[in-house]
């Protein structure tokens, strides 16, 4: 899946711009949850499941996707790290378009794609493992912090620590 691949076509039917094909990998396939490593050299697992209002969903109802790219106006691109969403609206279809249309036989079916619009609500599943000194101290020196953290001091040290514009 390279810049130069083709995306999929459209579905015919209504146009809808701001149309992004996210293609991954659909993890609750076969079960209602996903599942994921939790260290202890595999023999600790996470299940992942969701609920609304109280009531389970169903594998068919939701997707937990670890994606990989995505397509938008035209153009795919590849994501800089694989990426774990809750879909919770359209169904996957069999991957098309970005490279995917190639695959080997025992990979066919295997790659899934969703068509969701630009203004739909995702829920993103950051997943990292590692000791307290990797995960705490050492993400929160300077320059490794969000830079949304950065912004927050800077303005409170603008006005002189005042949470008013004043």
């Amino acid at each position: 899946m390279v810049d130069v691949s083709v995306p999929a076509p459209e579905k015919p039917g209504m146009y809808f711009s701001g149309m992004v094909i996210l293609y991954g990998v659909k993890l609750n396939l076969n079960q209602s949850f996903g599942e994921f490593d939790a260290g202890e050299t595999g023999n600790a697992a996470l299940q992942m499941q969701l609920y609304r209002g109280g009531k389970k969903q169903e594998n068919d109802e939701y997707s937990i996707v670890l994606a990989y790219g995505y397509s938008f106006e035209g153009h795919c691109y590849r994501l800089d790290t694989n990426r774990v969403f809750i879909v919770k609206g359209p169904k996957s279809e069999d991957a098309a378009g970005c490279g995917f249309d190639d695959l080997p036989t025992a990979a066919r079916g295997k790659y899934q794609m969703w068509r969701v619009r630009s203004n739909e609500e995702l829920l993103e599943i950051v997943l990292n493992y590692g000791d307290v000194k990797k995960l705490i101290l050492d993400a929160n020196l300077p320059g490794r912090r969000s830079p949304s953290s950065y912004a927050i001091t800077a303005s409170l040290a603008h006005r002189d620590g005042r949470l008013n514009r004043e």
